[in-house]
């Protein structure tokens, strides 16, 4: 998933209930596809809760970072969906995101 700028290639894990929270694991590689000096995020939510940052890389060059997550619910035995997102940050704040709805 991804825009021209930055790209997130990998998996998703859904654990079952009992284990790892019943948590949405997201796994892979985020790509800084362009050298313009902006930095990318890999970001990721479940249900009622905000995105939290999974991964970065704030080189600006064209490079790659591994990010390997666990996003849950703590009030829950497991998490039904998520949402995975990735984006281009500038001199301004950001510039371009691509998100994702992910389903067990």
């Amino acid at each position: 998933m991804g825009t021209s700028t930055q790209n997130l290639s990998g998996s998703i894990y859904w654990w079952p209930s009992g284990s790892n929270h019943g948590g949405m694991e997201v796994s892979g590689t985020l790509s800084d596809t362009s050298a313009d000096s902006n930095s990318v995020k890999a970001l990721a939510k479940v249900s009622g809760y905000g995105y939290t940052t999974i991964g970065d890389d704030s080189s600006g060059s064209g490079t790659s970072v591994w990010v390997d997550r666990v996003i849950y619910d703590p009030q829950a035995t497991y998490v039904t969906y998520g949402w995975v997102q990735t984006c281009r940050y500038n001199s301004w704040g950001t510039d371009s995101c691509a998100t994702e709805y992910m389903s067990r």
